[in-house]
């Protein structure tokens, strides 16, 4: 059997001896990782809450401690060590150790410790940042109103902040930019002071615009923390004149408006006219110029001036008088009629008509757009076969007769059936206007129809009248025939209870006194 020699057995002994250290290294190394406790920084604002958490993976029954920044033991496992009510046990078991600290303030700020009681002892640090709430911010440098084109600088102040906080401007809700923000600290503070400027040049239409500053910071969300102003602006008045009625009409009272507006308000108003001085019938008082009564000599442009201390304005007016009668005004009147109107509509009929009731209906319609009605009416109250009888018979003084020759010869004036009727226009209100041929239409007859018909119209109602006088005094009749009585005299009271007419005689009051009465005695 062959020996190894000395160099070989020597090379082995190193390599197990190298192998055991590495084996025995690596478990020191693994035990000291699963002790090391574990923690995290933590960012708080002032006056807010922070949670301190230090974990380990496995435990030797060892305790863990939490320390403050001046090395002050806070919280030993579950056991207080510090008295500071800000301080609560929040979670403690034997791989855990977390505490609550509320109501942080600025010298709350700095590196806790949290330790492990083993052989060797093990630490860990966390860093606690505390962030310093900026201020409201204030805006200065705007106490009195800007004239119209003068520029004007704001400043927008914040203290307290930490770290700085940044400004922003906004105008009409739009950010704009101002100048870069000044930083300051403040002595034996850790806090700082932040300022921003904005110069705008105003005009008219900034009056009343918001103008804000906003602080972005960490510690507060977005736009809670601003401040608002609002620009006024002094600015010449915008004159514009309104009238008080649609249209300006001859002989009509009229007036004109003038509205300035302006900052301030104007209180000085003057009226004059382009060509002139104002006429006799125009009286001005202060912002309204009144017109009597209107004038074609009233025509021209108007102009009024408004002045408000700042700045004057003015404005114009076209005055155009319109005819009363004109088409275009709304004053302009009409003659109408209407169609079912006996006294808006007179016609004549001409002195020779021949025909039955039709054909006068059909003469009507040539008169008026709706006969039909006027035809019914007519067919209805008197047969057409008795048409010409019953008028001829009420009203001798008509100039024709239907069922007869024509009493009187046409004469040229008269208008026959072959003449062109008036013409009439139809407006979308269900009313019918008389053109200028229709006024111009004269017939010498028209006063004697128009009599005819009158006297036709009293004679039917009188016919009317004495039909219903006959009918009451027939029903009178027929209600007294059907309602007679009987009447008990004043002999026969006392009979109704007599067996026969003698004893009925003899029993009535008025023959028992009757024949004592008439009793007469002889000696």
């Amino acid at each position: 059997m062959a020996v190894p020699s000395a160099p070989s057995a020597l090379w082995i002994v190193s390599l197990l001896t190298a192998l055991f250290s590495a084996a025995v290294h690596s478990n020191i190394v693994s035990d000291d990782e699963l002790l090391q406790p574990v923690t995290s920084d933590e960012t708080v604002s002032v006056g807010g809450t922070v949670t301190l958490t230090c974990r380990v993976a496995e435990t030797d029954n060892s305790s863990l401690q939490w320390s403050n920044t001046a090395q002050q033991t806070l919280y030993f496992g579950e056991k207080r060590a510090l008295r500071d009510n800000r301080i609560q046990l929040h979670r403690s078991t034997p791989t855990e150790l977390s505490i609550n600290i509320s109501d942080v303030q600025l010298s709350d700020e700095g590196e806790y410790t949290c330790s492990i009681f083993t052989m060797p002892v093990r630490t860990a640090r966390a860093t606690v940042t505390v962030l310093g709430v900026p201020g409201t911010p204030q805006i200065s440098g705007f106490e009195n109103p800007v004239p119209e084109g003068e520029k004007v600088t704001l400043t927008c102040t914040s203290t307290g902040s930490k770290p700085p906080a940044k400004l922003r401007w906004y105008k009409g809700g739009m950010e704009v930019q101002g100048r870069p923000d000044v930083v300051e600290s403040i002595p034996d503070d850790p806090t700082y002071n932040v300022s921003s400027e904005l110069t705008l040049e105003v005009s008219a239409s900034d009056d009343n615009t918001i103008i804000a500053c906003v602080v972005d910071h960490d510690s507060v969300k977005p736009g809670e923390k601003k401040s608002e102003q609002s620009l006024r602006v002094l600015y010449a008045p915008e004159v514009a004149i309104n009238p008080d009625e649609r249209m300006a009409i001859e002989g009509q009272r009229f007036s004109l408006q003038c509205s300035g507006k302006g900052n301030p308000e104007p209180t000085i108003y003057t009226w004059e006219k382009a060509d002139g001085e104002l006429p006799p019938l125009a009286k001005a008082d202060g912002a309204i110029l009144s017109f009597l009564m209107l004038n074609k000599s009233d025509n021209g442009v108007y102009t009024c001036h408004a002045d408000n201390g700042i700045g004057k304005g003015r404005g114009s007016y076209m005055l155009q008088v319109q005819d009363p009668y004109s088409p275009d005004s709304s004053y302009a009147t009409t003659p109408t009629f209407s169609p079912t109107s006996t006294s808006s509509l007179s016609f004549s009929p001409p002195d020779v008509f021949q025909g039955s009731g039709s054909d006068f209906s059909d003469f009507i319609s040539t008169f008026s757009p709706d006969s039909s009605s006027l035809t019914a009416v007519i067919s209805t109250t008197i047969p057409p076969s008795s048409t010409s009888t019953l008028s001829n018979a009420l009203f001798p003084d008509l100039p024709f007769s239907p069922d007869s020759t024509p009493l009187i010869p046409p004469s040229p004036a008269t208008p026959s059936l072959s003449s062109p009727a008036p013409s009439v226009s139809v407006q979308t209100n269900g009313v019918y206007t008389l053109t200028d041929d229709a006024r111009n239409l004269t017939d010498t007859t028209a006063m004697s129809t128009s009599s005819g018909v009158d006297h036709a119209v009293i004679g039917g109602v009188v016919a009317v009248i004495v039909f219903i006088l006959l009918c009451l005094l027939i029903v009178l009749g027929r209600y007294l025939i059907r309602h007679k009585g009987t009447y008990l005299t004043h002999e026969a009271k006392g009979s109704d209870d007599a067996p026969d007419a003698d004893t009925a005689i003899i029993n009535a009051e008025g023959g028992h006194s009757g024949a004592e009465e008439k009793k007469e005695y002889f000696i």
